[in-house]
C-alpha cells in the first residue's frame, strides 16, 4: 500500500514505503507540472531543466513554486498574469501604475489585506475596485463587502505587488488609527495606555503622573503618525526639545514646557523599569506597545546631559517593514549576483553602510531565501531586530560576558549550516567569522564602512590574515538610503544645465525630464514619504584575491571591481533618479565625490 500525503500546493507526495525513499522526478507527484508550469514551458520562457531547479528551491523553502519563479526574475511578472486572467477570466490591474487615495487604501484594514492579499483602489459610487491574489476566493470578496459596504469588484494582482502596496501606506493605515486614538486622548491619559496595551510590567501608579503619562502618549502617537524612526527628548534651561527623525531627517516637533523636564524622563525609565533615582549614569531599556494587534517596540537610552537627562527612543516598527529585497529597491542584476554567491555552501558574505543604512533589513531579507527547512540558520545580534520562523536567534549581552565572539564560539559546536553576525568589530569575532566560512559553514556579516571595497580593507586593518581573507570573502553588498519622491505630490520638470552642472551630471539621451515633490498633506510637506535602498556589490574573483594578497588599498580593490562589472554605488543612485524614484539632493546628501 502507498502512503500518500500532500504538499503545500494540495499535491500528492508518494513515497515508497519498504525504502523511505521518494520516487524518481518523472514518477514524483511534487515535480508533475501545473498547467501554468504547463504554460510556460510550451511558450519556452522557461525549460524544464529550470523549472524543476525552481520546483526543488520551492519544496526546499515550503513556498510555491510560481512564487519562487517570480522571486527569482526567470519569467516577467506579467506572463504569469496574462495566463491566469485568461484562465479566470478576469482583469489585471498593475497597482505601480495607479495613483491611489489613501481614503480609498485604508478602507481595508492593513492586517486583513496582508492576510488576504487584497488592495483597495479605486471607488465610484458604491462600487469599490480590490486588487486580490485570489480573485475567486467569494468568502474573502463577502467578507470585504460587509467590512465597506461597497460592493466589491475584483481585479487579478501578484502577491508581492499587493504586499508592496500595503507597506507603501503603511502610515496611512497607522495614520487613521492615530487619528481615532487622538480624538479619545482628552484627560483620559490611563484610559489610552490601557488602549496601546502597554507592556511594561508592574506600574505603581502616581496621581501626579497623570499629565506626564498624556504627554508621553501623545509623544508616541505623534512620532508613529509621522513614521519617525527615533525620538529625541532634549532637556534645555528653559523647556525641553522634542525631535523626530523622519526618512533619516531630524525635525523639530512643538517643545514641552520646562516644567517636564525631569518628570517625562522618569515616565520614560519607569516604563523601561528602570532606577528613576539614577541620574548620574547612562542607563538602556526597552518597552512595548501594541495598536490594533501590531507590536511596536522601542529601545530607549537615557544619557546625562548638563541640562539634565536626555532620553532617545528608537522605534522598531516591524509591521511597516517587508523583507523583499527588491521592494527594498535593490535593483535586479545586483540581486541576481547576490542570490549566486548567498546561495554556496560555504564563505562569508559581507554588509556595509553607516548606521541606520538598513543593513538589517537588506540581511533577513536574504535570510528569507535562504530559510530552507533542511538549514540549520542561527544568528547573533545586537539587539534583534526581526523574529523570524526556523531561524534560531541570540542577542548578546556584554555586561555578563556573553560577546560576539563568546556566542559564536558555542554555536559552531550546534553544526550550524548558515551564521549571521550582527556586526563584526574586533579580531577575535573577524577570525571566528572567517575560520567558520572556511570549515563549511555561510556567513553573513555587517560592517560599518563608507564602501564595499572599504570593507576589504577594514578587515585587513584589524588583523585579518591576507590569505585567508582572500580565500573565503565571497562578495561585499555596500548600502545607503535615499528619500522616496512622494508619489501624491510628484512633479516632473525638465532641469536646466547650471543646476545639473552643480553635481556634475549628464543626462542619458533617453533621459528629458526628472522628478522633486512639491509637499502635500500625505507627505507633511516635505516632498518625500518612505526611503529606498541604493547599493553596490562587489564579487572577488582572482585579480581582487590577488588584491587582497597583496594587501592593496580600498582604491584599487574598487578599480578592480569596477573593472570586474561592478556598479557603483554613485551610479546606482543615479539610476533612480532617471526613474524619477528620488532626487539628485537625496542621492549626493548620502553619496560623497569619491564613491
Amino acid at each position: 500500500m502507498v502512503n500518500r500525503k500532500t504538499d503545500y500546493q494540495g499535491r500528492n507526495l508518494m513515497r515508497n514505503p519498504s525504502k523511505d525513499k521518494m520516487l524518481d522526478e518523472a514518477d514524483d507527484p511534487r515535480f508533475q507540472l501545473t498547467s501554468l508550469e504547463r504554460h510556460l514551458v510550451s511558450k519556452k520562457l522557461i525549460d524544464l531543466s529550470t523549472l524543476r531547479l525552481h520546483q526543488r528551491r520551492a519544496f526546499e523553502r515550503g513556498v510555491k513554486v510560481e512564487d519562487e519563479i517570480l522571486e527569482s526574475g526567470v519569467v516577467d511578472e506579467m506572463e504569469i498574469l496574462a495566463f491566469k486572467a485568461e484562465a479566470l477570466n478576469i482583469e489585471i490591474v498593475n497597482l505601480e501604475e495607479i495613483r491611489i487615495e489613501p481614503e480609498i487604501a485604508t478602507l481595508i484594514t492593513q492586517e486583513y489585506a496582508l492576510e488576504h492579499g487584497v488592495f483597495a483602489f479605486e471607488k465610484k459610487d458604491r462600487e469599490l475596485s480590490v486588487a486580490m491574489i485570489d480573485p475567486k476566493d467569494i468568502k474573502v470578496r463577502e467578507e470585504l463587502r460587509v467590512m465597506t459596504g461597497l460592493v466589491i469588484t475584483p481585479f487579478l494582482s501578484t502577491r508581492s505587488a499587493v504586499e508592496h502596496k500595503v507597506f507603501e501606506y503603511a502610515n496611512h493605515f497607522r495614520k487613521k488609527v492615530i487619528d481615532e486614538l487622538l480624538e479619545t486622548v482628552g484627560d483620559a491619559g490611563v484610559k489610552l495606555t490601557r488602549e496601546l496595551g502597554l507592556e511594561i510590567g508592574s506600574i505603581k501608579e502616581i496621581k501626579d503622573q497623570a499629565p506626564v503619562v498624556k504627554a508621553v502618549n501623545l509623544l508616541i502617537l505623534q512620532a508613529l503618525q509621522l513614521r519617525a524612526s527615533d525620538i529625541h527628548v532634549m532637556p534645555m534651561p528653559d523647556e525641553v526639545r522634542i525631535k523626530f527623525r523622519v526618512d533619516g531627517v531630524l525635525q523639530e516637533m512643538q517643545p514641552l514646557p520646562v516644567d517636564y523636564k525631569e518628570s517625562i524622563v522618569s515616565r520614560i525609565k519607569i516604563m523601561c523599569e528602570l532606577d528613576i533615582s539614577e541620574k548620574r549614569l547612562p542607563q538602556d531599556g526597552s518597552f512595548r506597545i501594541t495598536i490594533e494587534g501590531q507590536e511596536i517596540d522601542f529601545r530607549v537610552v537615557v544619557s546625562p546631559t548638563v541640562h539634565g537627562e536626555k532620553a532617545v527612543l528608537r522605534v522598531l516598527d516591524r509591521s511597516t517593514v517587508i523583507l523583499d529585497m527588491k521592494h527594498l529597491g535593490i535593483e535586479r542584476d545586483i540581486i541576481d549576483k547576490y542570490r549566486h554567491n548567498i546561495e554556496k555552501p560555504h564563505g562569508i558574505i559581507i554588509m556595509t553602510g553607516p548606521t541606520g543604512c538598513g543593513k538589517t533589513t537588506t540581511l533577513y531579507s536574504a535570510m528569507k531565501l535562504l530559510n530552507f527547512r533542511e538549514k540549520n540558520i542561527t544568528t547573533v545580534e545586537n539587539p534583534i531586530e526581526y523574529h523570524m520562523n526556523e531561524i534560531t536567534q541570540i542577542q548578546v549581552h556584554p555586561e555578563i560576558g556573553l560577546t560576539f565572539a563568546h556566542c559564536l564560539r558555542s554555536i559552531l559546536r550546534q553544526d550550524p549550516d548558515i551564521i549571521l553576525i550582527g556586526e563584526i568589530r574586533d579580531i577575535e569575532t573577524a577570525q571566528i567569522a572567517i575560520r567558520a566560512s572556511q570549515t563549511g559553514h555561510l556567513v553573513f556579516a555587517t560592517l560599518h564602512t563608507n564602501d564595499a571595497a572599504g570593507a576589504v580593507t577594514r578587515l585587513l586593518d584589524i588583523g585579518v590574515e591576507p590569505f585567508l581573507l582572500a580565500s573565503s570573502l565571497r562578495c561585499v553588498l555596500s548600502q545607503r538610503l535615499v528619500r522616496r519622491i512622494c508619489p501624491q505630490c510628484k512633479k516632473e520638470y525638465i532641469p536646466d544645465d547650471s543646476y545639473l552642472k552643480a553635481f556634475d551630471v549628464v543626462l542619458p539621451d533617453d533621459v528629458t525630464s526628472l522628478a522633486y515633490g512639491t509637499g502635500c498633506v500625505h507627505c507633511f510637506d516635505k516632498g518625500y514619504s518612505g526611503r529606498i535602498a541604493i547599493c553596490e556589490l562587489l564579487e572577488v574573483n582572482e585579480e581582487i584575491r590577488a588584491g587582497i594578497m597583496e594587501r592593496a588599498n580600498s582604491q584599487i580593490i574598487k578599480r578592480l571591481a569596477i573593472k570586474n562589472g561592478m556598479i557603483p554605488i554613485k551610479q546606482d543612485g543615479l539610476k533612480k533618479v532617471y526613474k524619477q524614484i528620488t532626487t539628485l539632493e537625496e542621492v549626493f546628501a548620502q553619496v560623497s565625490e569619491d564613491e
